[in-house]
């Protein structure tokens, strides 16, 4: 499918979506119970962040770019961050997909972190995840960050 008419049946979608009563589950900022299909079971992700040291929590909105060429803009409720070699990956829930996702950082741009209500435009996004990335994702988390969004 040719990307113009992508991005209007995306248009369409969403616009239908919203006279059917549907809200952005971001917006409501109500805790949103999601299915992880690497662990196999249900889990609860909240807003704000508990712990400053920990991505959890977060929400950022970033254009992404696959390895197909398609560039989307998206949003997510952040879940965790880890590396794998030297790539940085973020996992998290994301609306566009209604469900979770792992998300490459060198294919961001335009990144903006939502702290506490406000807007933090983010200039380096490798530098602001490796703060909260562990030094080498653990063996057995590796698979679930590798998977990459495209």
């Amino acid at each position: 499918m040719p990307r113009k008419t992508r991005r209007k049946a995306s248009h369409v979608r969403r616009r239908n979506a919203a006279s059917r009563g549907f809200v952005w589950r971001l917006a409501i900022r109500d805790p949103i119970e999601v299915y992880d299909d690497y662990i196999d079971d249900v889990v609860l992700l909240k807003f704000g962040q508990d712990d400053p040291a920990s991505i959890e929590g977060l929400v950022i909105d970033f254009r992404y770019y696959s390895r197909d060429g398609e560039t989307t803009r998206r949003s997510i409720l952040c879940q965790q961050c880890g590396r794998v070699g030297e790539r940085i990956y973020i996992r998290g829930y994301c609306p566009f997909r209604e469900e979770l996702r792992t998300f490459r950082v060198d294919r961001m741009s335009e990144v903006i972190a939502i702290m506490s209500d406000r807007d933090l435009p983010v200039e380096d996004a490798a530098a602001f995840f490796a703060a909260y990335a562990a030094d080498e994702t653990e063996e057995d988390n590796k698979p679930s960050l590798a998977a990459s969004d495209g």
